[in-house]
């Protein structure tokens, strides 16, 4: 069971399985604009890394679009995710 926390401080997204931080999503937020850039995605766990970064982008994305923030996407890693999603995959862009 993955559990995805916001941590502000740190300007990321961590992804956890239970006691084990398997992946995170670094990120850098424009209040002002309301807009958020996804910087660098990574994989913690060596086991099953794609799953692990697969699994933040759809819940990190879902987050932000629930606080209706502009998403840019510069990271190629979570680029790749998103687009294979619109190609059939399971994360929504």
């Amino acid at each position: 069971m993955y559990t995805l926390l916001n941590n502000a401080e740190s300007s990321k997204f961590d992804l956890y399985l239970p006691g084990k931080l398997v992946a995170a999503l670094h990120y850098k937020i424009d209040e002002d604009k309301n807009e958020v850039m996804l910087i660098y995605c990574e994989a913690i766990e060596p086991r099953q890394p794609d799953d692990h970064c697969q699994e933040l982008m759809k819940r990190a994305l879902e987050d932000l679009r629930n606080r209706r923030m502009k998403i840019t996407i510069t990271c190629p890693i979570a680029l790749e995710i998103v687009k294979d999603a619109a190609d059939g995959g399971s994360v929504t862009a």
